[in-house]
Parts: structure tokens; C-alpha cells; sequence
């Protein structure tokens, strides 16, 4: 997340007619990315997983130029890293608790 805010000047200059290309990538990746998930049976990588989907919304948030597009994104990365940390800590717990990941 903290990338994109940092290249978010060099995707202002290239325009919005780029940026339909780039969101209809980003959401094509997180579309996919999540019928991934559906498969997966270890836990971590399906945490894992889903915070890549999730950057894909991101990224599909900040190139839309608007105001409820960078204030979604923003708000979807704050509740991504902290829901995300909590998830690999619960999962982690399991894994302890199981002794294995299996």
C-alpha cells in the first residue's frame, strides 16, 4: 500500500485514459487471485492470497482520480493491515496449537 501512495504522482501524470487499462487489470488479478482462494487449503496462504486481492482493489481505488476512490482505498489499507496482522497471529496460534499445518 505504502507503494502505491508513493507512485501515486507518476499515475496522475499518465492519465485517466491509462488508468482504465490499469483498473481493468487490477481487477481482473483480484478477481482471479480470489477463485485462488477458493482452493486453498493452508491457511497463511490463504491470507496471503487474499491481501493481494485486496491490493488489487486498492490499486483499482487510487486510479480512479476521485475522492471516494482514494478515500476507499485509504480506508480499505488501514483495515487490511490491521485485520490482516490479526488473522496471521490467529493462524499462527492454530498452527501451535495443532502442531503442524496440516
Amino acid at each position: 500500500g505504502y507503494g502505491l501512495l508513493r507512485m501515486f504522482s507518476l499515475l496522475q501524470v499518465s492519465g485517466i485514459k491509462y488508468n482504465y487499462w490499469w483498473i481493468s487489470i487490477s481487477l481482473i488479478g483480484g478477481v482471479l487471485i480470489s477463485l485462488v482462494c477458493l482452493r486453498q487449503t493452508d491457511l497463511k496462504a490463504l491470507i496471503a492470497y487474499s491481501s493481494v486481492a485486496h491490493m488489487g482493489i486498492v490499486l483499482s481505488g487510487l486510479l480512479t482520480m476521485t475522492y471516494w476512490g482514494l478515500t476507499g482505498s485509504y480506508a480499505l489499507m488501514i483495515a487490511h493491515g490491521l485485520c490482516s496482522s490479526g488473522l496471521f497471529c490467529l493462524a499462527n496460534i492454530s498452527y501451535e496449537r495443532q502442531k503442524g499445518r496440516s
